[in-house]
């Protein structure tokens, strides 16, 4: 009896799956991504592997669970939600992409985003815990795992193009921005390295200037969220767009949630 080839753990192969992929954007051949994958992980995968995954006859989980990660506008969406409000939940074998928001288009545009990469039907907005408040909750270990991986090896799929880099940013602010009565704008979090990556593509891409970070919410004060306590774990940051440029900010990126939009169209009015 012939001994049968050992299987990859499923982690394994979608790690490979997606990496195949990235240095296939890069246009390099079958022999160079064969020997750049076994020369980072150790692994030797066959030619006629890599030639299904590129032409997507074959993926690790099947069609069902089909995730090509492309570069869109729509995953730089997603991955720039992500980066705030999103949330990813893993519940017995059950692999979730999460958004709650009290914005009913925010977490609609976020369901076509999701439905465009993984090519399938919108889904039923789900009422939240408080009554003002969407719930949207989506299925797809491949796609969980892709963004599970840390900011920079998402990068590549958004930032070398200008559509997409206005997607990324438009979806954390629909996070992570505010604007207030008086017209200004910011965005805040706890994370100053990603809001100064967020400075950094304003300024290369659109040329909209911003300051700060500035400290914001120290650490140990109280958070109200969704009608809920909480103590602040780290101090919460923010960047301001400048007012001069925020005719920019509004045609070059824009914002989905309608409320923010207003008042930021009523800021430029004045």
């Amino acid at each position: 009896m012939l001994p049968t080839r050992k299987r990859r753990p499923l982690e394994l192969q979608q790690t490979l799956y997606i990496e195949v992929l990235r240095l296939r954007e890069k246009s390099l051949t079958y022999s160079r991504i064969i020997a750049e994958i076994e020369l980072r992980h150790g692994v030797k995968v066959p030619k006629s592997s890599i030639s299904d995954w590129v032409d997507s006859k074959h993926v690790p989980m099947g069609r069902t669970h089909t995730f090509r990660p492309t570069r869109s506008a729509e995953l730089a969406y997603i991955v720039g939600v992500e980066t705030g409000d999103g949330s990813l939940n893993f519940k017995r074998y059950n692999y979730r992409i999460r958004l709650k928001a009290i914005d009913k288009e925010f977490v609609m545009e976020f369901d076509r985003c999701l439905s465009s990469v993984l090519n399938i039907a919108r889904h039923r907005l789900w009422k939240g815990e408080r009554e003002n408040e969407f719930q949207l909750e989506v299925s797809s270990y491949l796609l969980y795992k892709f963004l599970r991986r840390p900011l920079r090896d998402l990068k590549p799929w958004f930032e070398d193009d200008s559509e997409c880099v206005s997607a990324f940013l438009r979806g954390f602010f629909d996070s992570e921005g505010c604007v207030s009565k008086e017209g200004a704008l910011t965005a805040s979090n706890t994370n100053l390295d990603l809001l100064r990556y967020v400075q950094r593509l304003l300024l290369k891409h659109f040329g909209i200037a911003t300051t700060g970070p500035r400290l914001g919410k120290k650490k140990g004060t109280l958070l109200i969220r969704r009608g809920r306590t909480y103590f602040r774990k780290s101090d919460c940051y923010s960047i301001y767009v400048r007012r001069t440029h925020l005719a920019k900010f509004y045609s070059k990126v824009g914002l989905t949630i309608r409320r923010k939009s207003l008042r930021l169209e009523q800021a430029l009015s004045s």
